[in-house]
């Protein structure tokens, strides 16, 4: 299949089957990335690699961080990487991860890319950053895309150095549960993908989560995944008595005959990966939803029948008596979902910076080119958009905002202050 025609499918797949294709009609424009890819298609210079960046180019008009392209690592193609992440304090990119990189660490200063201030490309790239505050900013695709950049060293000497791309390691899931100190127990969810797994974990350290004072769960890097992987830990972010009490947001579904097709290929995925009953049972129910109202546009699932019988079913713990959840702008998804329900809670504390924000469009599903090419678009849409904080971005806002500095990269400036909270025995 030639480039030019995948491209084809997937601005029909932005103008008819993303779940905001009403709302953002107009804030594309396929024309220029089309005569692009002829372009370079035409003169022997378009590469796997290239075209991926074109295609996410092109979604970054949408403004939706559920929406992405993604290129798979075969025999004959590598997906490339700079090898490293940066973030952005005081118009200076710090080193905050160092993965395939090795010519320098984490906490280098990164002073100028191309050529061009940190401040000028901020102003001239905007779009591509996604994020209106500095410490929210996407530096990815500019870092994978530039030449070469300036580093400040250790010795405060200025050195030039060409990007180097690398084979893209695949990313490891941590799920894990740890005393810290003899009353509080430390939980991290680096995603919610695996239901069964995360669920197993809970149940094995139900009698240390019963038996702690206090909790501190760290979701900062929570990629997202299936909401029901923390249902069994709800019960510990609640004192007996208490349960969520935010009404359930209405969500819409985008019934096109592609998404029902999608959406039944990927139930039967699920299907066969988990044997969570709440999950089985939703699963089956959305599929008949989808079958009933196939090519019927946007239609509300109706789900309270579902989380009536949860909340029935809910009874939450006196003990841990206190619960500090961390979260950063890189919580997403079903992170994200974690973070609000936990916020109604009497005993939750959020500690560091609000959420990514992208739950207005949910309910990802994937298209596939010739086991090469991915498109992940969400399918519904929030009748109540998230509201937007004109400090630090969208998201589920902390009840204590810790601003990010390079000392983040030194210490766990979250973590500090979470045990300082809970040594205060104050009412946090």
């Amino acid at each position: 299949m030639e480039y030019v025609d995948i491209f084809a499918e997937i601005v029909s797949v932005m103008h008819q089957d993303y779940a905001g294709f009403e709302e953002k009609k107009g804030w594309d424009h396929p024309d220029y990335f089309t005569r692009k890819i002829e372009r370079l298609q035409t003169n022997g210079l378009m590469t796997p690699q290239l075209f991926t960046e074109i295609v996410n180019e092109y979604l970054i008009s949408f403004k939706d961080r559920h929406l992405y392209f993604h290129l798979h690592n075969s025999e004959k193609v590598e997906a490339k990487t700079c090898g490293f992440t940066v973030r952005n304090y005081e118009d200076t990119l710090y080193v905050t991860e160092v993965s395939e990189e090795n010519r320098f660490g984490k906490g280098a200063k990164i002073v100028s890319i191309d050529g061009q201030s940190i401040s000028s490309i901020r102003t001239m790239h905007r779009e591509m950053l996604r994020e209106a505050h500095p410490e929210r900013e996407e530096w990815d695709d500019i870092m994978n895309k530039a030449k070469y950049f300036e580093l400040i060293d250790e010795n405060g000497d200025s050195v030039k150095l060409e990007i180097r791309l690398y084979g893209r390691a695949p990313r490891q899931s941590t799920y894990a549960i740890d005393f810290i100190n003899a009353n509080t127990l430390l939980l991290t969810f680096s995603d919610f993908e695996d239901t069964n797994s995360i669920m197993n974990l809970i149940e094995k350290h139900k009698g240390d989560l019963l038996e702690s004072k206090h909790v501190i769960v760290d979701v900062r890097r929570n990629r997202g995944g299936n909401a029901h992987a923390f249902s069994s830990l709800l019960r510990y972010m609640f004192k007996k008595g208490e349960k969520p009490i935010s009404e359930p947001k209405v969500r819409e579904f985008n019934c096109s005959d592609r998404n029902v097709e999608l959406f039944l290929e990927q139930a039967e995925n699920i299907r066969s990966s988990t044997d969570h009953e709440e999950t089985l049972k939703m699963i089956e129910f959305a599929e008949h939803q989808f079958k009933t109202y196939r090519n019927q546009g946007f239609v509300a699932f109706d789900f309270s029948e579902f989380i009536a019988e949860l909340e029935n079913n809910f009874e939450g713990e006196n003990n841990p008596e206190k619960v500090i959840i961390l979260s950063d702008c890189y919580c997403a998804s079903a992170g994200e979902e974690l973070v609000e329900m936990s916020k109604e809670s009497s005993k939750v504390t959020i500690v560091g910076r609000a959420t990514m924000g992208i739950n207005d469009y949910s309910d990802i599903v994937c298209l596939n080119w010739n086991k090469q090419f991915s498109l992940f678009y969400p399918i519904s849409r929030l009748e109540q958009k998230t509201e937007i904080d004109p400090i630090h971005g969208k998201g589920i806002q902390p009840h204590i905002y810790i601003k990010w500095t390079p000392k983040h990269i030194e210490e766990d400036i979250d973590l500090n202050q979470a045990l300082k909270l809970i040594e205060s025995k104050g009412d946090f």
